[in-house]
C-alpha cells in the first residue's frame, strides 16, 4: 500500500476527516503549515490555562488587578485559537487532540510573570519560526497570520514585563 496524502487514516490529525468542498479552491496544502497551525493551537490553549489557573490563584492572594489581568490574556490566547482554527479549516483540515502543558503552581506574582514570560517566548518564537517558513514558501497568507499573532504574542510579553515593573524590589 502506498501512502497518499488525505487518505482515510492519515496520519495529520485533522486531514481529510471530512470534505474537501470547504477548503479555498486552488489552495495548495503544506503539512508543515497545518503543524505550525496545530502546534501553534496547543500553546495557544495551553497559555490560556496557564493564564486562568494563575488568574485564581492572584484571586486567592486578593490580587484583584493582575487577576483581571490574567484573565484579559486568556480571552486573548482563546481568540487566536479561534484564528488558528478558521485558518485551518481553510486549509481542509481540523484541529485535533492538542496536548496541553501542565499549569503551574505560583506562590507569588513574581513566579507568576516568570511562568507567563517563559510561555510568552515559546508563542513568540514559534511564530517567528512559522512566519519565516511561510515567507520563504510563498505562503503570504500564512505568514501574514503569523506575522500578526507574533506582534500579538510579543505585546503580551511587553504587558507582562510592565506587570513586573509595578512590583516591590525581590518579588
Amino acid at each position: 500500500m502506498r501512502y497518499e496524502p488525505r487518505m482515510p487514516g492519515s496520519v495529520m490529525a485533522g486531514v481529510g476527516q471530512y470534505s474537501r468542498h470547504f477548503v479555498q479552491p486552488g489552495l495548495r496544502t503544506d503539512t508543515r503549515i497545518l503543524g505550525y497551525l496545530g502546534r501553534a493551537i496547543s500553546y495557544e490553549f495551553s497559555s490560556a490555562q496557564e493564564y486562568l489557573a494563575q488568574a485564581a490563584l492572584a484571586q486567592s492572594r486578593h490580587e484583584t488587578e493582575f487577576a483581571r489581568g490574567f484573565v484579559e490574556l486568556a480571552n486573548e490566547e482563546f481568540s487566536h485559537v479561534a484564528l488558528l482554527t478558521e485558518r485551518l479549516v481553510l486549509q481542509g483540515a481540523l484541529p485535533a487532540q492538542s496536548v496541553l502543558h501542565s499549569t503551574t503552581l505560583s506562590t507569588g506574582l513574581g513566579e507568576a510573570l516568570n511562568i507567563c514570560e517563559t510561555q510568552e517566548r515559546e508563542l513568540v518564537e514559534l511564530y517567528t519560526e512559522a512566519k519565516i517558513y511561510c515567507t520563504n514558501m510563498g505562503a503570504e497568507e500564512d505568514a501574514a497570520l503569523f506575522a500578526k499573532l507574533e506582534e500579538e504574542e510579543a505585546t503580551q510579553l511587553q504587558r507582562i514585563g510592565q506587570w513586573r515593573s509595578h512590583l516591590p524590589r525581590g518579588v
